[in-house]
């Protein structure tokens, strides 16, 4: 009987096991991109095609170019005014969410206790329990705030609290404590400790919280719908509700707007995307 060789595989065999794994780790990521930017083509061309060429959807190009189906929509959908509800609330909901997140998660991280494991242990409960409409309507009716930016901005705010605190809570776990007592020990206090010392520590998983909270507070659209009753105070996402109920057969115009209200996410997470997958991971792995 001949026993087969134990020994290390030839180079050669081995070189084009490691050339085939390559290639499908390549065609993997490459259909996967296909999927997520095919849709993306297709709205983009499509913007750029007039009535009749657009009503195909397909993904020719366009048989004549119209870049003014970007003008007609800022003129006629009340795109501007949008637009700026829109940076409103979501730098708003943005800002409030990394500054009071940031703030708790350092406390429930560095001061370890039952009252601190019961807030972290409510959270926990907060990213699977739903939303409640009315009694959010009522709350804001009652304070003041019902139909207005303020109300809008704190109930998304209080939305994004549970899974951006509980982000923020694993990366601080993973300072060391000495970086607190050697501030303390400089005299320095609760808060000038966090904002001159902690907080710069945090800019990986604050730009993934950034990204997080940007793009969902852009693109909310059943808080505004059931919040705002004031069409003027709109955001970006509602006008693309209203303005494809205006032009339900114009596809063209409707895939512009859809492009322009895309266009500030897209350039929120292309600017911060090198932060986001360290900061997403952060917390995984306790060392």
């Amino acid at each position: 009987m001949t026993l087969a060789p134990t020994g290390p595989r030839p180079p050669a065999q081995h070189r084009a096991r490691k050339i085939t794994a390559t290639l499908c780790t390549y065609a993997l990521a490459a259909l996967v991109a296909l999927v997520f930017l095919a849709p993306l083509y297709l709205v983009l061309i499509t913007s750029l095609k007039g009535t009749t060429d657009a009503k195909t959807m397909s993904f020719a190009l366009p048989k004549s170019w119209h870049f003014t189906n970007y003008l007609t929509v800022i003129q006629s959908g009340n795109a501007l005014q949008a637009l700026g509800n829109s940076i409103l609330i979501a730098t708003g909901v943005t800002a409030g969410t990394v500054l009071v997140c940031s703030l708790a998660a350092f406390v429930i991280a560095r001061r370890p206790g039952r009252v601190t494991g019961g807030v972290y242990s409510y959270l926990l409960s907060g990213l699977i329990a739903p939303f409640a409409f009315i009694p959010a309507i009522r709350m804001l009716q009652e304070i003041g705030l019902g139909g207005s930016y303020l109300g809008l901005i704190l109930t998304d705010i209080a939305v994004q609290i549970p899974f951006i605190t509980l982000t923020y809570v694993g990366f601080i776990r993973q300072l060391p404590r000495e970086i607190d007592e050697a501030a303390l020990l400089d005299g320095a206090g609760p808060l000038r400790l966090f904002f001159t010392i902690i907080f710069p520590l945090l800019r990986p998983v604050s730009f993934t919280a950034l990204v997080l909270v940007f793009t969902y507070a852009w693109n909310e659209f059943q808080n505004v719908l059931f919040l705002i009753p004031d069409a003027d105070r709109w955001t970006m996402p509602m006008t693309v509700f209203t303005f494809q109920t205006t032009h339900s057969f114009d596809y063209g115009l409707v895939c512009a707007n859809l492009v322009l209200t895309m266009l500030p996410v897209v350039a929120v997470y292309l600017a911060a995307q090198r932060y986001i997958v360290s900061g997403m991971v952060a917390g995984a792995v306790k060392s």
